[in-house]
This record gives structure tokens, C-alpha cells and sequence, in this order.
């Protein structure tokens, strides 16, 4: 059973079994896979940084609401201004957060359960990475507002205690998302503490 992430220093350590370590590393693969440029590095470090100034004319924001809310416009008023900023930046962000989410991956999987104990910056990249896993299940729940976490908490709560059904896809993302909620929590609060 997972314990929260505790300040040890210029670490942050945590109990965590195998399964919930996988789980996690599971999750944030995914995320990562789901984020990552649809265009690969090349490797050459000029290539990668030309290539990521933007070969479209006319970049689209994205289809998917998931990603969508992981790389909003730059603008909601000027749609020219908008497009000419996600030519410019989208590949380097979706790069970024690609390398941020392998970061965390990384960790997790080098972790000996049930000890996990990270460095500052691999705690960081673990929050970075389970803000983005979050924003997705977010929105593949439906979630927009307080009211509507409130809603996905008396649910899943009613869930488990036997009172409703719930579709088991749907469940299972419900629950993911609660877990991985409270993991960042804690990994926040620990990395806060003095």
C-alpha cells in the first residue's frame, strides 16, 4: 500500500508495491506516448531545433479535447496570432513534456519496492508528468469544474460501496484518476517541505 512522499533532505521518499509503481509507470508511458511530437528527433541537436521552428503552414490546434487542453492556443482572441505560435513552439513543448514524463518513467522504473526515493528534480518531473496524465483523464472524464470532481469523488465513492454502476472502462479511469491525484499531492507537499 502506498504511503505519502516524506522530505529526507534533497530527496523525497515514498512506499509504493510493485503493482502501484507499474501502474503509475503505465499511465505516464501512455501520457508520454500521447504527447510526444508526431515528428521524431533526428538526434542532431541543430536538425532537431530547426525542425522544431515549424515545417506546416497552417498548423491546426488539435483535434483531441485531451490534447487540446495540454496545448491550448496562445490566443483565444487572435487565431493568426495563435496559429503563427503553435508553428513556432508546438514540436519543442510536445519534446519537452515528452522528456519531462520520461524523466519521471525513469525513476519509477530504477525504484526498489517498496522504497521510491527520488532526487528534487526527478519529484519535480513526476508532478510535470502527472499534471499532463491528469489533464487527459480529466478530459476523458469530463471534468471541467470543482462540481464536476466533487461529482467523479460521490460517484466513485458510490461505486465501490456497491450503490451504482459504473461502466468498468469508465471506473477504472475514475480511479486512476483519484490515485494519481493523490500521488501528486503528496509529491508536491514533500518537494514544499522543509
Amino acid at each position: 500500500m502506498a504511503t505519502a512522499f516524506r522530505r529526507r533532505g534533497q530527496r523525497v521518499v515514498a512506499r509504493f508495491d510493485a503493482e502501484e509503481l507499474g501502474l503509475v509507470a503505465h499511465v505516464l508511458r501512455l501520457t508520454r506516448d500521447f504527447v510526444a511530437p508526431e515528428r521524431p528527433d533526428t538526434g542532431d541537436p541543430f536538425l532537431d531545433l530547426v525542425a522544431g521552428l515549424g515545417d506546416e503552414v497552417d498548423p491546426e490546434e488539435p483535434s483531441d479535447p485531451a490534447l487540446a487542453r495540454l496545448l491550448p492556443p496562445a490566443s483565444r482572441d487572435d487565431a493568426e496570432q495563435a496559429t503563427e505560435f503553435r508553428r513556432l513552439t508546438e514540436h519543442g513543448l510536445r519534446s519537452r513534456k515528452a522528456a519531462t514524463i520520461s524523466t519521471a518513467v525513469a525513476a519509477l522504473e530504477a525504484a526498489d519496492p517498496p522504497r521510491l526515493d527520488l532526487d528534487l528534480d526527478q519529484a519535480r518531473a513526476l508532478t510535470m508528468a502527472l499534471t499532463d496524465a491528469r489533464l487527459i483523464l480529466g478530459e476523458r472524464l469530463g471534468l471541467r469544474t470543482d462540481e464536476d470532481s466533487e461529482r467523479l469523488h460521490a460517484q466513485l465513492e458510490q461505486a465501490l460501496v456497491g450503490d451504482i454502476e459504473l461502466d468498468p472502462a469508465t471506473a477504472q479511469k475514475m480511479a486512476y484518476y483519484d490515485f494519481l491525484s493523490w500521488v501528486q499531492e503528496s509529491v508536491t507537499a514533500a518537494l514544499l517541505a522543509r
